[in-house]
């Protein structure tokens, strides 16, 4: 009781190492658009609609089903006959989870068509000699009786359109099932080419409302799971937020410590700069009085070797004067 598309196949491995092949079908989004009852239509059944479709694109009789059941433009509907109609509601979403690996069911699917085709390919007929001589060699051959029943006979295998005809494959094993992305895997073969539309028929010895019942479950319990998973995820983030507040507290008083060493770098080089400044003034002041004492000193022995050379001459011109007299 699922309309889906067949994407294509896969294959998977069994814990032997066999290669099982798998056809996968996505058979999401499936909503149940009306029921059909046995007052009203004279039976029981599903109108089931699958698939998403533009609005401006959907036909009106289409679109006001869909309106009145509260569900998106719908791009494919089917019905499906069951023997209770109380299990969904008008609107529900089917979910994929009302099977279960190891199920059986079976496919329905249209062939694919290959158009008008001879007996040969058709019905896999021998046909005649290959060779040159031969004047028969893809003909169907005789068609009927001689004169009793003059006909050919209803069912006679003639050349004609080939494929695209309804076909299902019975008793298929549901061997993958992904809820999340809404996808069965089929082991096998299924019908039509890809993206074809098939119908999932579940068997009768299923029951449906414990598998709804279960699903259900399912649901809630992962809502559960990704409820306490997001407030795990937000206690980590406020773990984190205090942590990288704690950081960037970390990180200000190193910063604010790294600031104060560089000012007290800095006092200290400029006191180093002052006391070399001063240093050097002392020593500057030194060495120019050190210069203005050898100054003074030269003069001073300027001066006394002058004065020495004056009264050494007075003396000289006193003792000339005393012998001139004599």
């Amino acid at each position: 009781m699922l309309i889906g598309k067949k994407l294509g196949m896969t294959r998977i491995f069994t814990k032997e190492g066999a290669s099982v092949p798998v056809t996968i079908i996505k058979a999401s989004p499936c909503f149940v658009i009306d029921r059909r009852t046995e007052e009203r239509d004279g039976y029981k059944a599903y109108v089931m609609g699958f698939g998403e479709k533009k609005e401006k694109r959907t036909k009106k009789p289409v679109l006001g089903m869909c309106k009145k059941a509260g569900i998106p433009p719908v791009e494919f509907i089917r019905e499906f006959r069951v023997d209770d109609t109380s299990a969904f509601d008008i609107g529900e979403r089917v979910p994929v989870s009302l099977l279960q690996e190891g199920d059986r069911v079976d496919v329905v699917g249209w062939s694919k068509g290959r158009g008008f085709q001879g007996v040969v390919k058709r019905y896999r007929f021998k046909g005649g000699p290959a060779s040159h001589g031969s004047t028969f060699h893809r003909a169907p051959g005789a068609s009927g009786a001689h004169t009793y029943p003059g006909r050919v006979t209803k069912g006679k295998k003639f050349p004609g359109r080939m494929g695209n005809e309804r076909k299902t494959i019975r008793n298929l094993e549901v061997v993958i099932l992904d809820e999340d992305n809404g996808l069965v895997g089929v082991k096998g073969a299924v019908p039509g080419a890809g993206n074809g539309l098939v119908l999932i028929k579940i068997k009768k010895d299923i029951d449906i409302s414990a598998r709804k019942e279960m699903a259900k479950e399912k649901i809630e319990k992962s809502k559960l799971e990704e409820e306490k998973a997001k407030e795990q995820q937000e206690k980590e983030e406020k773990i984190e937020s205090k942590d990288e507040v704690k950081k960037e507290e970390k990180i200000e008083e190193v910063k604010d410590k790294v600031k104060e060493t560089k000012k007290e770098e800095k006092v200290e080089v400029k006191a180093k700069e002052e006391k070399k400044e001063k240093t050097e003034e002392k020593t500057k002041e030194k060495k120019e009085k050190k210069v203005e004492d050898k100054e003074v000193k030269e003069e001073k022995g300027k001066k006394e070797k002058k004065e020495k050379k004056g009264k050494k001459e007075d003396k000289a011109t006193e003792d000339k004067e005393k012998k001139g007299d004599k």
